[in-house]
């Protein structure tokens, strides 16, 4: 682990007394690509943190739903990321949107972080003392030259499991064509089998993921648990 130099290290004045803090790591080793950790720069933090020797660098993103209701079934959390240097349409193209990729949130009381980040060291220093939740990326909700969105779901969700009114399935699209989950209302541009067509009476969606994409360039409105198949 490298060490952070001085002039980056935390001043304890820069964060608020026990602040919370979430550190995210996004693994995408199972695939042949890197592991990203990184937290969202709270109370103005633009610093690196270092958690258990691990550095985690400032990187903008937002998340939202990290939840449980009380049946056990989770929100659906969404993590929005500032695609820099296009650097997250690339992991897109390169690992199939990142479906599957491990997400894990730490939350750690900045009082507990590793000595290293501070000036004069932190006797409170406890590598034990966090709350970690891991999700998988289940779907690439929407993207553009400026910002990304993933949908997350519970890995317990994403193996045959139930979730209120709907059944996890891996490419298979729940929603009825052209109604109002699908949200398609353009021409003709395939068929059942995914193959071009501009005849109204071929116009069917597959129902896959791949007919999804075909439909829709911007926000995925696909209905299926994608993520689901690349577990195990």
């Amino acid at each position: 682990m490298r060490d952070i130099p001085q002039e980056m290290r935390i001043n304890v004045a820069d964060l608020q007394q026990n602040a919370m803090l979430d550190l995210y790591e996004v693994d995408l080793s199972r695939f042949g690509g890197d592991v990203y950790r990184f937290h969202d720069g709270m109370n103005g933090l633009l610093k690196p943190i270092v958690w258990q020797g691990l550095r985690y660098e400032p990187y903008p993103v937002q998340v939202t739903g990290f939840s449980v209701t009380t049946q056990g079934a989770s929100d659906r959390p969404k993590m929005t990321f500032a695609n820099f240097d296009g650097m997250l349409t690339a992991i897109n193209n390169d690992y199939d949107d990142a479906l599957g990729a491990i997400v894990t949130r730490r939350q750690v009381l900045e009082q507990y972080l590793d000595a290293v980040n501070f000036p004069n060291g932190n006797p409170q220093a406890d590598p034990t003392r966090e709350a970690v939740q891991k999700y998988v990326v289940e779907q690439r909700e929407s993207s553009d030259s400026d910002f990304v969105t993933y949908i997350l779901a519970l890995p317990t969700e994403t193996d045959n499991a139930l979730i209120p009114r709907r059944v996890i399935q891996a490419d298979i699209c729940s929603w009825r064509y052209r109604g109002f989950d699908c949200g398609y209302d353009g021409p003709p541009v395939a068929d059942e089998k995914d193959q071009p067509t501009t005849d109204p009476l071929k116009d069917k969606c597959s129902h896959k993921y791949s007919g999804c994409k075909l439909r829709h360039k911007g926000k995925m409105p696909f209905g299926g648990f994608l993520g689901s198949n690349k577990l195990g």
